[in-house]
C-alpha cells in the first residue's frame, strides 16, 4: 500500500544496553495477528503495516518488545529449569513476559492515543468459563487476567461475567490483576532495563526480565498453586489420581498452562543398579538381616488348605468316595503378602505397632525399613519375612533417606513372580548426603512406572489398602510430580 510506513526497528534497538553494535532489520507486512513477532535470529519484525489503530498499536508493541525484550529464548529455559520448583514453566513466563511488554507498551500507547477498549465479549467469556469451572477454565480464567488487566473496562466486563457465576473466582481474579498491577508499576525505564544481567554463569538477559519473574511466580499461585479456588484443588487433585493409578499415563492436554509437562518414560533396564560412588548418589544398601524373626504369624501360619481336583500334595483319600466331584488334593489358600518397603527417615516413621498392623493384614509380607544413619553401620532392616517378624523392632531411622532407590531395586530382585511391591514413602527421595537432586527421583520414579510398584504415603494408609484387598498407587512429593511429568 503507498501508506505503509515501515518503523526503523534497527534506530529502536540501537538504544539497548546489551547490543554493542547496530543491526539491520527486516519489516514484514502481515495480515492481521497471523504471523506478527520479532525473531531476533533473523532480525525480522514482523507486523501489519496498515494505518488503523489496532495496526499501530501491534506496531508499538512489537517494537517494544524488539526494545526491551529477550533476544534468545535460553534465558527463559534456564529461569524456568531454576525456579521449576516455585511451579514457575516456560509457558508461564512467556505469559507473564507478554504481560511485561504490555506493561511499558501502555503509556506510550496513551501518548498515542492507542488506549486499549473492551470489545464486549468478555463478558460471555466470563460466564462460561465460570459455569464450566474445570481446573481448565479457571486456568483460562487466569491466562485472560494476565494478558488484558491492565485494560481496564475489558477486564472488568470479564470479571463481572464471572461474578454473576462464581464471586469467590472473581474476588480471585481481581486479587492476581492487583498483584500484577503492583509487580509492573515501575517505569518503562526500569520494567525494560536491557542493562546485561546473568541469569547463569553462561547466560546473560536483560535485567528488565526480573520483573517477569517476578509475575511468573505469582501466576503459577492462581493457576495452579495455593491460591487457585479450594474446588478447582479438588478437582485437579481427582483427576491427578486417577492418572496416577496407571502410573502417570495419560494424554497431555498441550493448551494447558504446562506444555512443558513431558510423559515419564520407563526405560530403565531390567537389571538397573543405582550408582554410589559419586556426589548427589544414593549410598550403597547395607541390610542387617540378624534381627530375630521369632514371632509367627497367625494368618501365616494357619492358613487352610483347600480341596482341589489337581495339586502337588494328596488330601483326604477318602474324599474320592465322599466328594461328587472327587477332590483329593489339596492347595492351601494364598494369603495377602507384597514386598513392604519402608521409609523411616526423620519424615516418616515406623512401630512395633505399625509392624504387626501390616502383618496381620498381609501375613505373607516382607518388610524392610530403611533410612541412612550415621550411628549404625547398616541403613536398612529386615522386620518381617513370609509368615515371621520380629518381637520388638529395635532403635532405628529417624535420619536421613540415602537409600531409597538401592531398596526399591532389593525389592524387585527378591519378590516372587507377581508379588506386589509397596512402597510406604512420602516421595520426599534424597541422596547419601541429604540432598535431592533430579537424576535419583526421576530414576526412583521410572522404577515405580516400570515395575508397577505401589507407592503409599503412610503405614496406616497401606494397611487400610491391604485389608480392602485393592492395591491403589498414591505417590506424593517429588515422586509425584515425576511421574506427572512435572519435575
Amino acid at each position: 500500500m503507498a501508506d505503509e510506513q515501515k518503523p526503523l526497528v534497527g534506530a529502536i534497538t540501537a538504544f539497548r544496553d546489551d547490543i554493542a553494535e547496530t543491526t539491520t532489520w527486516t519489516v514484514e507486512p502481515t495480515t492481521g495477528q497471523m504471523g506478527v513477532g520479532v525473531d531476533w535470529a533473523a532480525k525480522v519484525l514482523a507486523v501489519p503495516l496498515r494505518g488503523d489503530d489496532w495496526s499501530r498499536r501491534t506496531q508499538l508493541r512489537e517494537l517494544i518488545r524488539a526494545r526491551v525484550g529477550l533476544q534468545t529464548e535460553e534465558v527463559a529455559k534456564v529461569v524456568a529449569e531454576s525456579y521449576k520448583h516455585n511451579g514457575v514453566t516456560r509457558a508461564l513466563l512467556n505469559l507473564a513476559e507478554e504481560a511485561r511488554i504490555n506493561a511499558v507498551t501502555e503509556p506510550f500507547a496513551k501518548i498515542k492515543g492507542l488506549e486499549l477498549d473492551s470489545t464486549g465479549a468478555e463478558k460471555k467469556s466470563g460466564i462460561r468459563m465460570a459455569t464450566a469451572g474445570s481446573p481448565n477454565d479457571w486456568e483460562d480464567a487466569v491466562e485472560f487476567t494476565v494478558r488484558n488487566y491492565a485494560n481496564k473496562s475489558a477486564f472488568d466486563s470479564f470479571a463481572a461475567g464471572v461474578r454473576s457465576v462464581n464471586p469467590d473466582w472473581s474476588d480471585m481474579l481481581r486479587k492476581l490483576a492487583g498483584r500484577l498491577t503492583s509487580i509492573f508499576d515501575g517505569t518503562p525505564g526500569d520494567l525494560g532495563s536491557t542493562m546485561p544481567y546473568h541469569y547463569s554463569s553462561d547466560v546473560v538477559g536483560p535485567r528488565g526480565y526480573n520483573n517477569t519473574l517476578v509475575a511468573a511466580s505469582e501466576i503459577a499461585n492462581y493457576a495452579n498453586g495455593r491460591r487457585s479456588p479450594s474446588s478447582v484443588a479438588q478437582q485437579r487433585q481427582e483427576e491427578e489420581d486417577k492418572i496416577l493409578e496407571e502410573y502417570g499415563q495419560a494424554e497431555q492436554d498441550a493448551n494447558r498452562l504446562d506444555p512443558d509437562q513431558t510423559p515419564l518414560e520407563d526405560d530403565l533396564p531390567d537389571d538397573y543398579e543405582f550408582p554410589h560412588d559419586e556426589d548427589g548418589d544414593f549410598a550403597e544398601l547395607v541390610i542387617d538381616d540378624t534381627l530375630p524373626l521369632s514371632v509367627q504369624v497367625e494368618g501365616f501360619m494357619n492358613r487352610k488348605r483347600k480341596p482341589a481336583l489337581v495339586g502337588r500334595k494328596l488330601g483326604n483319600v477318602s474324599r474320592w468316595y465322599t466328594d461328587p466331584e472327587r477332590r483329593i488334593f489339596t492347595n492351601k489358600v494364598r494369603v495377602k503378602g507384597g514386598m513392604v518397603i519402608v521409609d523411616i527417615s526423620g519424615s516418616m516413621s515406623l512401630s512395633q505397632q505399625d509392624i504387626e498392623a501390616i502383618v496381620e493384614a498381609a501375613p505373607a509380607a516382607t518388610i524392610l525399613a530403611y533410612s541412612q544413619t550415621h550411628y549404625t553401620s547398616a541403613n536398612a532392616w529386615l522386620l518381617a519375612k513370609r509368615g515371621w517378624r520380629v518381637r520388638e523392632i529395635p532403635n532405628i531411622g529417624g535420619a536421613g533417606n540415602g537409600v531409597d532407590g538401592p531398596a526399591l531395586v532389593w525389592g524387585i530382585k527378591n519378590r516372587h513372580p507377581n508379588e506386589p511391591i509397596v512402597w510406604v514413602s512420602d516421595g520426599e527421595v534424597t541422596s547419601d548426603g541429604g540432598g535431592q537432586n533430579d537424576d535419583i527421583i526421576l530414576q526412583c520414579a521410572q522404577l515405580v512406572k516400570k515395575h508397577k510398584i505401589i507407592m503409599i504415603p503412610s503405614v496406616e494408609e497401606a494397611v487400610k489398602m491391604f485389608k480392602a484387598g485393592k492395591l491403589i498407587n498414591k505417590p506424593a512429593g517429588p515422586i509425584r510430580k515425576a511421574l506427572l511429568g512435572r519435575l
